[in-house]
């Protein structure tokens, strides 16, 4: 299985790879906003790699669909990967935003992916689990003292012979 696996995830990869190039986008509306930063940082970085960028920004696409989707069917590491995949976006949106419009850049893109992260991170909470379940089994506490108790000592036996003497036990 882990053979058919990584032959499966070679496959895609090679299929990202042969992504042909696409234009820019289009860098006005909203999403532009957000997503043209992201295609510059990503087209700037594949230059030192040897990657094409359309693949890159199809890898980038498929991280955050694997991770939006998964998360919302409850999976803790696509949950991982949602919410790193939102710090990545958010870094790589104010780097490469034009410096007059970084912060608004950056600020609705964080809006938006808290949008997202309503049905990413759905069922998510950070309270803990109380289980007010009753115990299964019966605890009765008791204490039991094993003690010997010596046999009582005859009337008028003293402990020493020195008058004021009492035996131990009498105390």
């Amino acid at each position: 299985m882990l053979d058919t696996a990584g032959d499966i995830a070679s496959a895609t990869l090679k299929g990202l790879s042969a992504v042909p190039v696409t234009g820019a986008g289009d860098s006005s509306g909203l999403w532009g906003t957000v997503d043209h930063p992201v295609r510059l940082f990503l087209a700037d970085q594949a230059t030192h790699l040897s990657v094409a960028p359309a693949a890159l920004y199809a890898f980038w696409q498929l991280t955050g669909l694997l991770g939006l989707v998964g998360g919302f069917f409850g999976n803790a590491g696509a949950r991982i990967a949602w919410v790193l995949f939102g710090i990545g976006s958010l870094a790589m949106i104010w780097s490469a935003a034009p410096v007059g419009g970084r912060a608004a850049a950056t600020g609705l893109a964080a809006l938006m992916w808290a949008l997202a992260s309503i049905f990413a991170l759905r069922g998510l909470t950070l309270r803990p689990i109380v289980h007010n379940h009753p115990p299964q089994y019966q605890f009765n506490p008791a204490l039991h003292l094993h003690a010997t108790i010596p046999a009582p000592t005859p009337a008028g036996d003293d402990y020493d012979d020195e008058p004021g003497n009492i035996h131990p036990l009498q105390r």
